[in-house]
C-alpha cells in the first residue's frame, strides 16, 4: 500500500530554555534519533517540543539570567482549514509555531506570527505532532483519540465521520429550537399586552391626519366668538353700512365716469376700479358666508375636545402613528403563529436526525466492538515482539448516554504489562517506556492514521536491549515510511536503524558549557553507536559488529532513498 507522507517538523529553534542558551536544528523525514550522553539536553529538545504541543510552561523553564524563552518551530503542513477554525491566516504549505516563556510567568503563543492561545495550540498540534513518553503530551491517553485508533482499525472512519456530522446537526438544530422557543414564550408573554393594544386603538377607531384635523376645528370651535365678530365686522364696513367700501368706491365710480367722457385716459382707470369693486364684493359676501357657517355649539366644542384628548393619550403610549402602530401589532401578533409553525417544523427535524443518528451510532458500536478483539490480539503480538512477553491490552467497553459526536461508546485502553496484574487504564502506567512501546505496537497495527503527524518516541528503550531493541528499531522504521519520527534513544540496536542520526553533547568552549548537535554519517556514526553499544570500551570487534549490523539493516530495507543523506555542519548552543 502507497502512503501519503505525512506533516513535517523541518526546523526547530531553541532559545534560553532550561540549560539550552541557543540551538538551531533542521529535520529530515523518515526516522530521525537523537543521542548522546546522559545530560547533554536530549530530553530538553523533547520538552521544548512539547511545549508546542500545548504542555503547561513555567517561568522555571527560561534559562537562569535570561527573562524569555523561546521555542520555534516550522511545520511542513497543509492546515489551512484548521487554521481557518481557529480564526488563523495560512502560510501557504508552511505552519510556523512560536511559544515565548517569561520570567515573570507572562507566556505568549503564535502560529504564523499571529498571536493566539495556548488551547488554540492545543487543539491545532494533535495534526502536527504526537509525543509519546510523556504523560501530559500523550495523545494516547485521550478518550477520543482512543476511539479515533479503534475506527482506523475498523475500518469505521466513513461511519464514525457520520456520526460526528448528524451530532453536529442535532446540536445545530438543539440551538435553533432553543432560540426559536425561547422567541416564542416571550411572543406569548407579549400575547395579552399585543391585544390589549390592539383593541385600544381599534376602539378609537382613528383615521389618517384626524389628530391635525381635530386640533384645527379645536382651534375654530374654541375661538368661535371672535371669528364671528370679525367677519360680521368685516362683511359690515366693506357692504352693509351707509359709510361702506363698496358705497364710497360706486360714487367714486360715477364721478370718473363722468369726467372718462372728456378725457379717455381715465377709461383704464375707471376699469380698474370696477375690478377692485368686483374683488371687494367677492370679499364682503365670502366673509357673510363665512359668519353664517361658524359654529358656536359648546356641546360640539365638548365632543372636540374629548376626541382630541383621547387621540393625544394614544399618542402619548403608542407613538406619532396610530395607524402605523396597529399594523404592527397586528404583524407581531401573526408572527406568533409563523414561530409556532417553525417550532413544529424544527421538532419534526429533531425527531428525525435523532433517529439517524442512533441509527449510525449503533451502527458503529457495533462495529467497534466487533474489532475490538482482533485489535486486542493483533497489539499484545506485537507487544511480545517488544520484550513484553506477559504484557496484556483489553479494551473496556461503555455505553455513553445521550449520545456524543463519537457515538455511544466510550473505550478505555487497559494495559498490564506483568503476569497476575490487572489490566489498568494507560494514564496510570507510570513507565513512559511502556507506554511508549503500546502506542509503537498500536502505530504498528493499524495500516493507516486519521491524521497526519510528526511521531516523537521518548523513553521507548526503557528496560529492554538486545533483540527486542532491535525488534523496536525495525518498527520505528517501518513507521517513518508513513510518519516522520523523532526519537530519542540509548541503545545502538535501535539507533542503527534511524535515516538521519543526531548527535547531541555538552562541552566546555571557553569556560562555558555548550551543546553541540552533529549530523553523523559515515565513520562518525559507527565510533557514536560504537559509544552506545560498548561505552567506554571501544574495540575493533565492537566496530566490526556495528558496521554488520548497518549492512544488514541497509540490505533488509532495499531502498536506495533511505542511505542519501545530506550533511550539514553543526549547530552549537551555550547552556549553563
Amino acid at each position: 500500500m502507497a502512503y501519503k507522507r505525512p506533516s513535517m517538523l523541518r526546523f526547530l529553534r531553541v532559545r534560553n530554555f532550561a540549560l539550552i542558551d541557543q540551538l538551531e536544528l533542521n529535520f529530515e523525514d523518515g526516522f530521525n534519533l537523537l543521542s548522546g550522553e546522559t545530560g547533554a539536553g536530549k530530553s530538553i529538545i523533547v520538552d521544548a517540543l512539547g511545549l508546542l504541543a500545548g504542555s503547561k510552561a513555567s517561568a522555571e523553564m527560561v534559562r537562569a539570567g535570561e527573562t524569555r524563552a523561546i521555542v520555534e518551530a516550522i511545520f511542513e503542513a497543509d492546515l489551512a482549514d484548521a487554521l481557518g477554525r481557529l480564526g488563523l491566516d495560512s502560510e501557504g504549505s508552511d505552519v510556523i509555531v512560536r511559544r515565548e516563556i517569561s520570567s515573570d510567568e507572562r507566556n505568549r503563543v503564535y502560529v504564523n506570527n499571529q498571536p493566539t492561545t495556548v488551547s488554540a495550540l492545543r487543539d491545532l498540534a494533535p495534526l502536527l505532532l504526537d509525543i509519546h513518553g510523556q504523560h501530559e503530551q500523550q495523545t494516547l491517553l485521550d478518550l477520543s483519540s482512543q476511539l479515533a485508533l479503534i475506527d482506523a482499525f475498523a475500518e469505521t472512519t466513513i461511519t464514525a465521520s457520520t456520526v460526528r456530522r448528524l451530532f453536529a446537526s442535532i446540536q445545530e438544530t438543539e440551538a435553533d429550537l432553543a432560540a426559536i422557543t425561547a422567541e416564542h414564550a416571550r411572543k406569548l408573554e407579549r400575547l395579552d399586552l399585543l391585544s390589549f393594544q390592539h383593541d385600544e386603538i381599534q376602539r378609537a377607531d382613528p383615521r389618517a391626519g384626524e389628530t391635525e384635523q381635530i386640533r384645527s376645528k379645536l382651534s375654530i370651535l374654541s375661538n368661535a366668538g371672535k371669528l364671528l365678530e370679525a367677519a360680521s365686522r368685516g362683511y359690515e364696513s366693506l357692504y352693509e353700512s351707509e359709510n361702506s367700501v363698496l358705497s364710497i368706491i360706486a360714487q367714486t365710480q360715477r364721478a370718473i365716469r363722468e369726467a372718462a367722457q372728456h378725457d379717455t385716459r381715465l377709461h383704464p382707470v375707471a376699469e380698474q376700479m370696477e375690478a377692485a369693486r368686483i374683488s371687494i364684493q367677492d370679499v364682503a359676501y365670502s366673509l357673510r358666508d363665512y359668519a353664517n357657517q361658524v359654529d358656536a355649539d359648546p356641546q360640539e366644542l365638548e365632543r372636540t375636545q374629548a376626541r382630541l384628548a383621547e387621540l393625544e393619550r394614544l399618542h402619548r403610549k403608542y407613538g406619532p402613528d396610530l395607524l402605523e402602530h396597529i399594523q404592527k401589532v397586528r404583524r407581531e401578533m401573526d408572527s406568533i403563529g409563523l414561530t409556532e409553525t417553525k417550532k413544529g417544523e424544527l421538532q419534526n427535524k429533531m425527531s428525525a436526525l435523532q433517529l439517524q443518528y442512533s441509527e449510525a451510532a449503533e451502527l458503529l458500536s457495533k462495529q467497534r466492538r466487533a474489532a475490538s478483539n482482533r485489535l486486542e490480539t493483533a497489539v499484545e503480538r506485537e507487544l511480545r515482539s517488544l520484550s513484553m512477553p506477559h504484557a496484556r491490552f483489553v479494551i473496556a467497553w461503555s455505553t455513553v448516554s445521550p449520545g456524543k459526536a463519537n457515538g455511544l461508546d466510550r473505550a478505555d485502553f487497559l494495559f498490564s504489562a506483568n503476569p497476575g496484574e490487572e489490566p489498568r487504564p494507560l494514564d496510570r502506567i507510570a513507565s513512559g517506556g511502556e507506554l511508549s512501546r503500546v502506542m509503537l505496537a498500536l502505530r504498528t497495527v493499524l495500516a493507516v492514521d486519521s491524521t497526519q503527524k510528526t511521531l516523537i518516541f521518548d523513553e521507548i528503550d526503557a528496560g529492554i536491549g538486545g533483540k527486542a531493541a532491535e525488534t523496536v528499531g525495525r518498527k520505528i522504521r517501518e513507521l517513518s515510511s508513513r510518519y516522520q519520527t523523532l526519537c530519542v534513544t540509548h541503545l545502538a540496536q535501535i539507533a542503527a536503524f534511524a535515516d538521519h542520526h543526531y548527535r547531541i553533547e555538552k562541552l566546555l568552549v571557553d569556560g562555558r558549557s555548550v551543546t553541540r548537535i552533529d549530523v553523523l554519517l559515515g565513520d562518525e556514526r559507527v565510533e557514536e553507536l560504537v559509544r552506545m553499544m560498548s561505552g567506554s570500551r571501544v574495540t575493533d570487534a565492537a566496530r566490526q559488529h556495528v558496521k554488520e549490523l548497518l549492512s544488514g539493516i541497509s540490505t533488509d530495507a532495499q531502498d536506495p532513498k533511505r542511505d542519501k543523506q545530506k550533511k550539514r555542519g553543526p549547530h552549537q548552543s551555550t547552556v549553563s
